[in-house]
């Protein structure tokens, strides 16, 4: 491993960690080698490896099962991972994703903040709904610059069914943690409303991420809208 002085050797490790799987030497669900085999390719120690693979678990870039390894995740996304479900059912259903369209338009000032971009930059517009069991339950707006996303087609999103995570990572390189998550109530508006087919300020669940690739770099802003008022949302870490 070419080593960097002015980085620690764990976010080394994460960067050839990445790079490996990024390359399809270790496919979804397959397991890595063990740390000691790790340490040693890498020429750190098992407990610098450690420490990479805890981080790339924490973002849901692997994932471990007790007494067996660590394993490449997959790439659902943070909505598609979640359940809805009445209160009384254990297992609830994940969402389904029904894409809307994908459109250009331009930053406004706050999104161009929060993205890291100027005011008036091309974003991408992507909205999708969520069904459970065929019914609307949710609303996804998400905002991703064109400048790091050229050429994002509806053809290709829909190739892989909705899930613009996996679509950042095939097709541009570019692997998302999922971010914090914020919730809120909120009314919903005009727009809301008629998509999610309710009335005019009915109480809707807001939930708001920025999503950020592993340099830290602003990649995706995102606003979901939730109808809650039967089944609960359920969100899961888990791929």
């Amino acid at each position: 491993m070419k080593k960097l002085a002015a980085q620690p050797l764990y976010k080394q490790v994460i960067r050839e960690v990445l790079a490996a799987v990024e390359a399809g030497e270790w496919q979804e669900d397959e397991s890595l080698p063990s740390e000691v085999e790790l340490s040693h390719r890498f020429g750190v120690s098992q407990g610098t490896v450690r420490k990479a693979l805890d981080a790339l678990v924490a973002e849901s870039v692997l994932y471990r099962r007790q007494g067996v390894g660590t394993f490449v995740a997959g790439m659902s996304d943070f909505l598609m991972r979640g359940r809805f479900a009445l209160l009384t059912d254990p297992k609830g259903e994940a969402p389904k994703i029904e894409l809307l369209g994908c459109v250009r338009i331009h930053a406004g000032e706050q999104l161009a903040e929060i993205l890291g971009l100027r005011r008036g930059a091309a974003l991408w517009q992507v909205r999708r709904l969520l069904r459970v069991s065929g019914q609307v339950i949710g609303l996804e707006e998400l905002l991703l610059p064109e400048a790091n996303f050229p050429d994002l087609e509806m053809r290709r999103i829909r190739e892989l069914k909705g899930n613009l995570r996996e679509l950042c990572w095939r097709d541009f390189g570019v692997r998302l943690q999922d971010g914090e998550t914020r919730y809120r109530a909120v009314s919903a508006g005009s727009a809301e409303a008629r998509l999610l087919q309710v009335e005019v300020n009915e109480p809707l669940l807001q939930l708001v991420r920025l999503a950020k690739d592993f340099s830290g770099k602003p990649q995706v802003w995102s606003v979901a809208w939730l109808k809650t008022e039967e089944l609960a949302f359920e969100p899961s870490l888990a791929t």
